[in-house]
């Protein structure tokens, strides 16, 4: 004697496999979530990647600690 729990109902269409449909909207929307990550990736890279940082040199941090400060003017 079979348990019922075991098979599934007669009338349920799903047998555990996507249907066609989720297949296609799970690649999709894979397909869609790679271009953003590239995209992210090259706007990181454009904005802050190694071109972008200004070089820092001892001798000018120097001179600008040692510069004197500006003083406000009165009014």
């Amino acid at each position: 004697m079979r348990s019922q729990a075991s098979t599934p109902p007669a009338g349920n269409p799903q047998t555990g496999t996507p249907s066609g449909a989720w297949v296609w909207l799970r690649r999709h929307l894979l397909l869609l979530i790679a271009i953003k990550l590239c995209l992210l990736t090259l706007l990181f890279m454009l904005f802050f990647g190694p071109g972008q940082r200004p070089t820092v040199d001892a001798d000018a941090v120097a001179r600008q600690l040692q510069s004197p400060s500006v003083p406000s003017s009165s009014r």
